[in-house]
Order: structure tokens, then sequence, then C-alpha cells
């Protein structure tokens, strides 16, 4: 689940892919980072999607597949029935959970829903109020049957994701760490990656130099949706602004990064906020790999390259990449529907979306 443990500044920024397969893998010198282009994808597989009409979907901000059941999560605030469930096999709808407000159970707005290992149960992340909560899909109650506040720690976090053993791995900003493990109750188990690396080399726009760029910059540029394997063991982080795709091996405190299919650094200017360092993307910045599925042998990022506005936009359609944990890719994925959010039924080679277009629903794509 997405988190923002003690967040000191509780970033929702929009914000790689592993090339191989067949064609031939392109790797820098300087700092054995594997780039990719459009040129190097494989021709694109077109699917068409089936859209359901399930009237109690009014406006989804994400997907999750989990025990034949969708959940799908909405962009609601002041308003009960948080997230849906929905039966795969029938189409039918079940129920929906979530009572808005601040007391026992309730919760306010849902950034991310995940699974945490247990049959028919599913953990919610509440960023305003940094609180989890546990809902039982098959119970009629819409109050969580258990919560707790995101633990306390020293370090700043965006992003956070279930591990294994009820652990978290985490995104961190305000420091040139890049991730960070740690158990519910807020101790650590390690930390790793630099956040350095990702401009290291690299040409910056409006003639800035690595030195002008803090720790808090350069980690907010590169956010994205950071979500774990089934089996815990990889972790698949996405740029939301940026083109890349980190793959995370955690037993090893481990990583593969992958930049494309552009290599341009984003373009953003400097601006401050509480004396900290911000990055200004301005009106026209693209929104790019805008989420993942990993699964049990490869996983699935979903790529978008239009700005926000162009979201919805009939032409340039969303596309998605699978990937081995090899970082061999192996399918380019034409979708014929806009979609925010992805999740994937592996068994029977289905992908399940949420559109963004006039009628938002939820559709289905058979690979």
């Amino acid at each position: 689940m997405r988190s923002a443990i003690p967040i000191k500044a509780l970033y929702t920024f929009s914000l790689i892919l592993l090339f191989s397969g067949a064609c031939e893998q392109k790797v820098s010198d300087s700092d054995d980072a594997v780039y990719f282009t459009e040129e190097d994808l494989p021709e694109p597989i077109q699917l068409v999607g089936e859209q359901y009409n399930i009237p109690e979907i009014i406006n989804p901000r994400g997907i999750m597949i989990k025990d034949g059941l969708a959940i799908v999560f909405e962009r609601k605030n002041e308003y009960d029935d948080k997230f849906h469930v929905i039966d795969l096999k029938s189409g039918s709808y079940l129920v929906s959970k979530g009572i808005h407000g601040l007391g026992p159970g309730e919760i306010t707005v849902i950034s991310q829903i995940e699974d945490a290992g247990e049959k028919n149960k599913v953990w919610a992340y509440d960023p305003e109020v940094r609180k989890f909560s546990k809902y039982d899909l098959l119970e009629t109650n819409k109050l969580a049957e258990e919560e707790f506040r995101s633990p306390q720690t020293e370090f700043f976090i965006t992003y956070a994701t279930w591990a294994k053993d009820q652990t978290l791995l985490a995104n961190l900003v305000d420091g040139w760490t890049k991730y960070l493990h740690l158990t519910t109750s807020g101790d650590t188990l390690a930390t790793f990656g630099n956040w350095k690396d990702m401009i290291k080399g690299k040409e910056l726009p409006n003639g800035y130099n690595e030195e002008d760029l803090d720790a808090n910059l350069v980690s907010t540029i590169f956010q994205g949706t950071l979500k774990g394997d089934p089996t815990k063991k990889y972790f698949v982080h996405a740029g939301k602004v940026a083109d890349f795709i980190e793959i995370i091996d955690l037993e090893n405190r481990s990583s593969k990064l992958i930049y494309g299919p552009s290599h341009e650094f984003p373009e953003f200017k400097i601006s401050y906020s509480m004396e900290y360092q911000m990055a200004d993307f301005g009106r026209n910045s693209t929104s790019r790999y805008m989420d993942v599925y990993p699964g049990s042998s490869s996983f699935f990022a979903l790529f978008n390259g239009k700005t926000y506005q162009e979201l919805s936009d009939p032409d340039n359609l969303n596309r998605i990449f699978e990937f081995d944990y090899d970082g061999n890719i192996l399918n380019q994925y034409q979708l014929d529907f806009p979609v925010y959010g992805i999740s994937v039924d592996e068994e029977n080679r289905a992908i399940y979306a949420v559109t963004v277009d006039r009628e938002p629903n939820m559709v289905r794509f058979d690979y």
C-alpha cells in the first residue's frame, strides 16, 4: 500500500522498462544501466477491451484482483463507498466498503489497496491521516475490521508497499537514501540505494548541474508506483514523471535500473516551499508510467506518455509493456481504452483496468 509514513511533506507528484528480448540489449558504458527506445520495442499486440457497466463505479482511481474478485477504489473524498467489490466470474456487483470519517474503522481517502496474504482480506491506505485499514471483502460491514497508524520513524516516506512478514518497503525523501525496509512498528530493517545515482552523468535541463539539486528535489522527480510480486521477493518502482523502471531484489538489497522509451531528463524548474527545493514541471509535463502489476514471473507496466489533460484523448492510447524479472522485454500491448490503473489475472490471462473516458468503469482485456 502506498504510504506517507511520518511525512515531512506529503508528495502527490504524478510521478525501467527492462529491455532485452529479441532485440539487442543496450547498456551504457558509464553507468551500466539499460536503455531502450521506441524502435527497440516488440511489435504491439492489439488488445480489444470489454467494458463493464457497473453504475456504482463513479470516478475510479485504481484496481486490484484478489481471490476471484475485483476491487475498484474511487477518488472520493466526502462520501462513503470508497471501493467496490465485483465477482469476476459472474461480473456481479457484491458490496461496497468505506465509511467517510475520522472515527474508528472510518477512512477519508484511499491512495492504494494491497494484499498482505490473507484470503479475502485487503489493506487500504489513507494518506491524509496516514492510516492502514483492513477490510473483509465478503462481509457486508462497510467499516474496517482492523487499523493502525503509520509507524513513527526518523525517515520521511512517500510510497510504501507490503513486504514479507508484515513488513514494509518504502521510498524515502529528504535524504539521498532511496529505500527503507521497516517493520509496522517502525523498526528499521535495512536502508539501501542512492538518489544521486539517478542524476549522475545526466544532462539536466535549464543548465542545472548535479550539485545544484538537493536530495529532496531529486527524490521527488523519481517518485512513482512501488509494488511487490506475490512472493514479495521482487518489487517494481516505476516513475510517473521520469521514464524509468527499477526492479528491486529485496532479499539481496540490489536493483536493476532501465531507462526508456525516452532518455530525456524531465523538464523542470527549481521552486521552493518551506525552504525545500521543489520541482516545477509546468503545464506540459507528461505522465509516464501510470501503474505497474508485478506478477509471478513477469510484470506489467502501464505507459501513458501524455499530459494530464490528454489522459482520455482517444489518440495515442495507453500501452502496457511486459517484462520478466531479468529485464527481458516480453510483449507490448496496445489498448483501445484510456485507462488509469491495472491489475492482472495471470491464470486466466486477463488484464483488468479502470478507464478515464466519458463513462469511467472497469474494462477487461484478454491477452
